[in-house]
């Protein structure tokens, strides 16, 4: 999932507006821009498919410090200690809350890869596999931003919203049905790259949008 994670942020700022709405940015977007910086410095590993774009066909290997529902949270406690220092508790406390989102959004769309605990040799792993329906998941992604959108942010700010998460699921259009044959990211670190630069422009615009 990934413009998908932008209705967790929107929900957090309006459950706590004082808190500037790139700490819930940041912390929707922290799972994946830990796992690009993993998968880049070889700590976790994802297979790409060459001959096929489509997330179903991504085989995460090993992410147990990115998407594990506890071990990644307890680690997201780390940046929300040094932003509760400079904003206060609540926008530490969002910071996490926004993280958890992630894992529990992701569990809707990945197959059964997602870490629980994230340590031990019989961590359970859990994913309900959306993935393996592109159009199904396609549709879904961007309904969960369009309804968090109209329910969470001001009116005024709806269109501007709307087009932009549009423009980015878009991008990832090719993930979901496979417009191309082959995967245009032919290595891992090639697919971690594209990853993290996605989640940065995410957290960019919808910074400049929402603020």
């Amino acid at each position: 999932m990934y413009i998908g994670h932008v209705a967790g942020a929107e929900l957090l700022h309006v459950l706590s507006p004082d808190t500037p709405i790139w700490v819930g940015l940041v912390g929707v977007s922290f799972p994946d821009l830990i796992w690009g910086v993993t998968v880049l410095a070889g700590i976790e590993r994802v297979e790409v498919d060459p001959k096929s774009p489509l997330q179903k066909n991504l085989r995460f290997v090993h992410y147990p410090y990115s998407h594990s529902l506890v071990l990644t949270n307890l680690i997201a406690l780390i940046p929300a200690g040094i932003i509760g220092l400079f904003l206060g508790w609540h926008a530490g406390l969002v910071f996490v809350l926004a993280s958890i989102s992630h894992w529990v959004l992701d569990a809707i769309v990945h197959l059964p890869d997602l870490p629980v605990l994230g340590f031990g040799r019989n961590d359970r792993k859990v994913g309900f596999g959306l993935w393996r329906y592109g159009w199904a998941a396609l549709i879904v992604e961007y309904a969960l931003f369009a309804a968090a959108t109209l329910a969470f942010v001001p009116s005024d700010k709806w269109v501007t919203a709307l087009i932009a998460g549009l423009i980015l699921h878009a991008i990832n259009l090719n993930s979901f049905i496979g417009l191309t044959r082959d995967n245009p990211f032919k290595t891992p670190k090639a697919y971690a790259a594209a990853s993290l630069s996605g989640y940065i422009v995410l957290i960019v615009v919808f910074w400049w949008i929402l603020a």
